[in-house]
């Protein structure tokens, strides 16, 4: 598939089959990740993947507003932001950098999921409950939550619609 028609045809998807994901595929997803650009030789990003202990994911899916699809997802990756990989994190430019870095690299898990034919969904409200959800996956409190995506087997291919490019563009100068 191409890049453009990658980016074009990738949905948010919330229904899944019940076919797990295979390892290779998640592998592939994550090798995707850590490509994303990031500034100042960091890689500011940790992932905790579960797709093993379905019990785990039921019980994070429960912290959600979207538990009745999200349990059926075959995978959930937790994305957090090491700010221990942060220097002058203080800064809110600065942590502005390394987000937009955790931006990008959860944009190249989506596009590289699509291409593998495996449907996602990011989930940004989900973070409300990032301690309950560091708590489940036991992990360092200098991590902070940025987002879970879900990952599974479409039930459907969707053929949402954009807005027009044009509502968008606020000056063309």
């Amino acid at each position: 598939m191409n890049t453009l028609l990658n980016i074009m045809t990738r949905r948010s998807i919330r229904a899944y089959r019940q076919v797990p994901v295979k390892k290779d595929d998640i592998e592939a997803v994550l090798k995707a990740a850590v490509c994303a650009p990031y500034g100042g030789s960091i890689q500011p990003w940790r992932f905790s993947v579960i797709m093993k202990d379905k019990k785990l994911l039921e019980k994070i899916a429960s912290l959600t507003i979207c538990e009745k699809w999200v349990k059926d997802a075959s995978c959930l990756i937790a994305v957090f932001l090491d700010t221990d990989s942060m220097k002058d994190a203080e800064t809110p430019k600065v942590y502005m950098k390394h987000a937009q870095a955790i931006g990008a690299a959860i944009q190249n898990m989506l596009l590289a999921a699509n291409e593998l034919e495996l449907g996602t969904c990011w989930l940004g409200e989900i973070i409300k409950n990032e301690e309950s959800i560091k708590r489940l996956l036991e992990v360092s409190d200098k991590l902070e939550l940025m987002a879970v995506i879900a990952i599974g087997y479409p039930q459907k291919i969707h053929k949402g619609k954009y807005k027009d490019v044009n509502d968008s563009i606020i000056s063309w100068k």
